[in-house]
């Protein structure tokens, strides 16, 4: 088949076509508008897909075209150059995902009679509604984007994972220091973070240094962010494996090139991946923090994870009952901004980690 991806406003919405039919597609021609942001995010995506083609071994020739959307005569060449890079040997597919739509009306007018294909992804339901000739159907995408593909078509490297066999190699463990130790494990964990030289020997945390020593941490300086932090999101995803997820990752750390060798780090505790969304929680097991600050941080990180995502922000601070009760309008600042960015801030979930599950459950839909 030929494959004919239109990037419009939201790019991310083409992969989800392109990943469902990838054993399939010849040829693959992209188009995108020359407006700069759009040029920019056309090169990232493009050098993305190249990148996964090539790590799946995938023989697709790709073909770019770029277009002043505005311009009928341009828009008309552009059709000339789809028919001009395709085989009519092979099928003709047009994804109209969120794309450019006077390209759009135009394709469609032009190309259905000769019997193009027209996919759409309806990125809220995960379905692709195909249009040939008079006639439409509709049917679920079965073939979700695993996280690591996810990055790799949008052209952001993955640094680091997080090590999910050691989250089940000591489950126990980590639930006993979470539900049995928990205040005991927030002073060790305290005593690590502002002592110069903490050691297993301190007789004010025997039980938690029996677990700790179980688990092979020795040297608790070294491993000092996985005790203050780490281990807090391993609880927290042991917590979610049960439910019905695609696909689930921690601690991830990306780069984010500006060029060849520029780039912007990133770290996100937990990735799950649902119906072609990445959606993400940020675990915060310190008080040294400033609830400001996270807000603000993944508000601006939102668009690098998914157009549609979701965002769960917990800490152990206790939460306010009912954030718009105060006559202080500055009060619970965080929460307000927080839930009018449509980001989930919860407080201290360890009061009841059955409720805030569930709660995640429905959020992210699993």
């Amino acid at each position: 088949m030929t494959l004919v991806s239109i990037f419009g406003d939201f790019h991310s919405s083409v992969l989800p076509i392109y990943y469902n039919f990838k054993n399939k597609i010849k040829k693959h021609i992209v188009i995108y508008d020359d407006g700069k942001y759009d040029v920019n995010e056309a090169k990232n995506l493009i050098k993305g897909m190249k990148n996964f083609n090539k790590k799946h071994k995938l023989d697709i020739k790709m073909y770019t075209h770029c277009i002043d959307e505005n311009s009928y005569e341009a828009i008309l060449k552009t059709i000339d150059f789809i028919k001009e890079h395709h085989n009519k040997k092979n099928a003709l597919y047009i994804n109209t995902t969120d794309g450019l739509s006077n390209i759009n009306n135009l394709i469609a007018m032009k190309l259905l009679p000769l019997g193009a294909n027209l996919l759409s992804y309806d990125r809220f339901e995960n379905n692709i509604n195909h249009m040939v000739g008079e006639s439409m159907k509709t049917y679920k995408v079965n073939n979700v984007i695993p996280i690591k593909d996810h990055f790799l078509l949008r052209n952001i490297h993955i640094e680091s994972l997080g090590d999910k066999k050691f989250a089940k190699k000591y489950k126990n463990h980590i639930l006993e220091l979470f539900e049995k130790r928990l205040q005991e494990f927030k002073a060790f964990s305290y005593y690590v973070q502002t002592n110069p030289n903490p050691q297993l020997n301190n007789s004010d945390f025997k039980k938690v240094n029996k677990i700790i020593n179980q688990m092979e941490i020795k040297e608790l300086k070294k491993n000092q962010s996985l005790i203050t932090g780490g281990l807090f999101e391993y609880y927290i995803y042991l917590k979610l494996l049960k439910l019905n997820f695609d696909d689930i990752e921690i601690s991830v750390n990306i780069q984010k090139f500006i060029d060849e060798i520029n780039f912007i780090p990133n770290e996100f505790d937990i990735l799950i991946m649902k119906d072609n969304h990445l959606n993400m929680i940020e675990c915060k097991f310190s008080k040294r923090i400033k609830l400001d600050d996270i807000v603000y941080k993944y508000m601006g990180l939102k668009p690098l994870l998914d157009d549609d995502g979701k965002i769960c922000i917990v800490t152990t601070y206790d939460e306010p009952k009912n954030i718009y009760s105060s006559n202080n309008p500055l009060k619970d600042l965080a929460y307000k901004r927080a839930l009018e960015n449509k980001i989930l801030l919860k407080g201290n979930p360890l009061n009841n980690i059955n409720n805030f599950i569930l709660e995640l459950k429905n959020y992210f839909n699993l």
